[in-house]
């Protein structure tokens, strides 16, 4: 029972591993993984996806590989999008949020809601990986976030982070956030 007991602390005391995250054009930053990458950690999911973003752009390479990521019954996805980003002046290069729910019939997608008579804005950015793995980024879901803009973000590989954001949206769902249906 010690030993189990030592194995899980350890766990805990393990530092958080981070790494830098660039979006610039041409790729010129030297250092770090780029943002176009981050879509692999989606693609390799096995347990599940949570996301949060502003902007949801089908010329994202997210849009795809959530799209067959949610339609894997194993995986939990879940989306989380702003409101009026996505729905007050549809376009066909933005989905609003009802295309985002059709196109991903497996994945659960939400949208915020007005509180205290004003509408909430979802800037939080991040995506989380089966529960280990968070992407957090100043980068929107578009192609021009992922190639073009400069931008920056961290790939923390910890547990204990990574669960306590997941915890936190799930928290900020009920009175925040409305299903898609």
């Amino acid at each position: 029972m010690l030993a189990v007991l030592a194995a899980v602390e350890g766990v805990h005391l393990r530092p958080a591993r981070i790494t830098p995250v660039w979006t610039s054009p041409g790729h010129l930053s030297g250092s770090g993984r780029l943002t176009s990458s981050i879509h692999r950690y989606v693609t390799a999911a096995r347990e599940s996806v949570i996301c949060s973003t502003f902007n949801f752009q089908r010329s994202s390479a997210l849009w795809a590989v959530l799209s067959e990521v949610a339609a894997r019954p194993e995986v939990t996805v879940r989306i989380y999008m702003d409101t009026a980003a996505a729905d007050e002046r549809p376009a066909a290069w933005k989905p609003t949020t009802t295309d985002v729910a059709r196109a991903m019939p497996g994945a659960a997608v939400f949208r915020t809601v007005a509180w205290e008579g004003s509408q909430v804005r979802n800037h939080a950015k991040f995506i989380a990986v089966d529960h280990q793995f968070l992407v957090v980024m100043s980068a929107n879901f578009s192609r021009s976030a992922e190639h073009a803009n400069v931008e920056l973000g961290m790939v923390i590989e910890d547990p204990v982070i990574t669960q306590s954001v997941e915890m936190e949206m799930a928290s900020l769902e009920a009175g925040l956030y409305e299903r898609v249906s």
